[in-house]
């Protein structure tokens, strides 16, 4: 598992990328925001992160729109939790998205 502070946003930029790498899907990377986003004939979900902290995810059935101090890559189980003040939110890649599976 890796933990990092939005602070550190070029290591959150690079393992971002390298936690998508087994998932079929397309990552953006700029500057300011990271962005996930799955292939549309497949689960439609995305997460979307921004320097600021500011990051949206949308999964079949709710999606969430908040602001993160410190993320936590869990590459192992798919995971990425999102901590801030007074959120604590996990993105979990569906399953059908994993390459391989």
């Amino acid at each position: 598992m890796k933990h990092f502070n939005i602070e550190q946003w070029s290591e959150v930029s690079e393992s971002f990328e390298g936690f998508f790498d087994d998932v079929e899907g397309d990552v953006e990377r700029s500057e300011d925001a990271l962005r996930f986003i799955s292939p549309l004939d497949l689960v439609q979900t995305s997460l979307f992160l921004y320097r600021s902290g500011n990051f949206a995810a949308a999964m079949p059935l709710h999606g969430i729109d908040a602001k993160v101090e410190h993320i936590h890559f869990k590459p192992e189980t798919f995971e990425i939790q999102l901590l801030g003040e007074g959120v604590d939110y996990t993105y979990k890649v569906p399953p059908q998205l994993v390459k391989g599976d």
